[in-house]
């Protein structure tokens, strides 16, 4: 399979390690620095109790290379689906990389998730091997084997098997070569066409953009501490908080903790972060206790996830900080757009394309030529809705913007009913669905409504089944309901009881219409 992009980029593969069109991208993201600076700290791992666990790159690539033995040793073979089903905890992210290195692929999944969101990516992703905890196996039904014939083996990484399993394992073990248009890792996401839940497929060599931009967007340096606040089951927690920092050879700080502003901005101090990359969300959280002492040592912040509104862009320009914002999704596999240091920042705005990419509006979408490295080479098992993505020799992204003369890109929203809440994406659809199998709900639908805190948040328009009394408490109990059989992170934090809902002729309901009946309520306040 030969791999081509922009020549433009040809530039830029000088910076990790290829051999013709084969590649592993773990020789350029780990064995590289730990032959150079075996002793540099590559992960240093705080949980919620303050206990620290920190890898050298020397150390580092040892756990790896036990893993990658360990996936030889139970038969895993080359391009297996591999999914990871954890907390912040180094086995993550070792995991992640051993994955890789073994020349399988890679499936980071957020532990937010419960048993019919877990399965529903399972199910899809076709999963050969799933890795786990003892407390988030619980969450996995005892049929799943049944329902999910490919999967041959669930290995829990605090069981005293797993753990005597990797321990025997050689510390030495050879990069698995692919081609660089192979898979190295799937992230599964709420798409823009199509199903609501699909494995996003990003190729090898999409390393080449996501070096570049740690490079250029993050600036990221070798002697640079750096943070990324991203769950690796999210694209950002993947690409930028594991796979380019590595690559740079940069040493990464990872908070396995419950957001607190004063724990995570203590954090910051006492690591001495200097790259920061987190979402709106958490620089409006900090905005009530954070000082620009507490930023003295950051020098360069970024954000993703969301449109950076400019009330935050103006109140940390106030002390001191440039926020740098991002545009990017899961399909691009790397930033496209964005403001970098030295770049003129224009309020309000997502950036300029990143040098490499031509970036234009077709029928007000912000869309792509689809010549760069790091753009998704398939949907798994999709190929219509993968073909949906590009029309005309364009990528479209679904998301609305305007493109002023400079050549700045602004945001106006997405143009599907996908929801952005704290910078990521869930689908109405399977919150619809989950709401659905309650007793109590007959039909239900989901949008997202603007949110200081967290850019949105979802509310429920329920209509109940009869002889169903509509209480305050049954609000409460439909969220919870959602909350424990779907993710912790994806429930309506608003529900409202109706007695009907806007639909076309054929059914299906117009959620378009009940955002424009919010967004009165909103304006008419």
């Amino acid at each position: 399979m030969k791999s081509s992009y922009n020549p433009l980029w040809k530039e830029h593969e000088k910076d990790i390690i290829l051999h013709d069109d084969k590649m592993n991208i773990l020789e350029s993201c780990v064995d590289r620095h730990s032959k150079k600076t075996p002793d540099k700290l590559a992960l240093s791992f705080e949980n919620e109790q303050g206990k620290i666990i920190t890898y050298t790159y020397k150390q580092l690539e040892e756990e790896i290379n036990k893993f990658a033995n360990m996936l030889n040793e139970l038969q895993i073979k080359k391009d297996s689906r591999i999914f990871l089903f954890l907390p912040k905890i180094p086995e993550m992210y070792i995991a992640t990389l051993g994955t890789i290195k073994q020349g399988s692929i890679a499936l980071p999944l957020f532990e937010a998730f419960q048993e019919e969101g877990l399965m529903l990516r399972l199910e899809r992703g076709e999963a050969n091997v799933l890795i786990t905890n003892k407390e988030l196996f619980k969450r996995i039904p005892k049929d799943i084997n049944k329902k999910i014939p490919t999967l041959k083996n669930i290995l829990v990484v605090d069981e005293d098997e797993y753990k005597n399993k990797i321990k025997k394992q050689s510390s030495e073990f050879k990069a698995v070569l692919k081609d660089k248009l192979d898979t190295a890792v799937m992230i599964f996401t709420s798409s823009t066409a199509g199903t609501p839940v699909a494995g996003v497929e990003i190729p090898s060599q999409a390393l080449i953009q996501q070096h570049y931009t740690a490079k250029l967007v993050l600036d990221l340096k070798e002697n640079d501490n750096y943070w990324c606040t991203a769950h690796p089951g999210w694209v950002t927690g993947t690409i930028y908080g594991i796979i380019a920092p590595l690559s740079i050879g940069c040493s990464i700080y990872v908070l396995e903790s419950h957001f607190d502003s004063k724990k995570w901005i203590e954090f910051m101090r006492k690591n001495k972060i200097s790259v920061i990359y987190t979402a709106p969300t958490v620089f409006r959280m900090f905005k009530s206790v954070i000082k620009s002492s507490d930023l003295k040592l950051v020098r360069n912040v970024c954000s993703v996830g969301e449109a950076l509104n400019k009330s935050v862009y103006d109140f940390y320009k106030k002390l001191g900080v440039d926020i740098n914002d991002t545009f990017w999704q899961t399909e691009t596999g790397a930033m496209v757009i964005a403001t970098w240091p030295g770049l003129k920042k224009k309020p309000g705005t997502l950036g300029k394309a990143i040098p490499g990419i031509t970036a234009g509006i077709k029928d007000d979408s912000i869309s792509l030529k689809p010549d760069f490295p790091s753009l998704m080479t398939g949907i798994y098992k999709h190929e219509k809705m993968y073909k949906d993505y590009f029309k005309a020799g364009w990528f479209r992204t679904n998301d609305g913007a305007t493109l002023d003369k400079d050549g700045y890109f602004f945001f106006i929203g997405r143009k599907d009913d996908i929801i952005k809440t704290s910078g990521e994406r869930v689908s109405p659809i399977e919150i619809e669905n989950i709401l659905q199998k309650n007793k109590s709900v007959k039909e239900a639908a989901v949008i997202g409504i603007s949110d200081e805190m967290k850019g949105a948040i979802l509310k429920a328009f329920i209509i109940l089944n009869e002889k169903t009394e509509p209480t305050e408490k049954l609000k409460e109990e439909l969220s919870m309901f959602v909350k424990e059989n779907y993710a912790g992170h994806s429930y309506p934090k608003i529900i409202e009881f109706v007695e009907s809902l806007p639909k076309t002729n054929s059914g299906k309901i117009i959620r378009m219409k009940l955002r424009e009946i919010e967004e009165s309520k909103y304006k008419n306040k």
